[in-house]
């Protein structure tokens, strides 16, 4: 069985997941890491980048050993999340956590070719509220929520 005959997708998600895992164990080593007691602030950091790059493996070990396909990477639909997370960064300060999330799922629900303006609307509306209880109530960030509060 050659490379191209493997499922390439689940090989390159799982070594991904393997090497951003071991990044984070790695790079947080540089904390302290305490005891299991009273652990510091590396040690909750290290176990998770060790676990999800156990999880990267678990993924793709099977993949060299089942068939699949090679993955096809629609470069308009990566573009436009990606802009749509930059333009959150850049509508932040601006227009508030409430109008930048948003606008910000409006852009990112234009990947999807087949979503309704209404669709469209209602998510705006509905992530809203849910983005502003994780970072405001959830996280305490204190972050402009609307233009006029500052």
């Amino acid at each position: 069985m050659t490379i191209k005959n493997r499922d390439t997708t689940d090989i390159i998600g799982g070594l991904f997941l393997t090497g951003l895992g071991l990044f984070f164990a790695l790079y947080a080593q540089r904390y302290n890491m305490g005891t299991l007691n009273r652990m510091g602030p590396g040690y909750f950091p290290v176990v998770l980048g060790v676990i999800m790059a156990l999880l990267g493996l678990l993924i793709a070990i099977p993949a060299f050993l089942k068939a699949g396909i090679g993955p096809k990477i629609s470069w308009k639909t990566m573009f436009i999340v990606i802009g749509s997370v930059v333009l959150f960064g850049l509508t932040l300060q601006s227009l508030g956590l409430m109008l930048a999330s948003m606008i910000t799922v409006v852009v990112a629900s234009l990947a999807d070719h087949d979503t309704t303006w209404r669709t469209r609307a209602f998510m705006a509306a509905g992530v809203a509220p849910i983005i502003y209880l994780i970072f405001i109530f959830g996280l305490g960030m204190t972050i402009p929520v609307w233009p006029w509060s500052y």
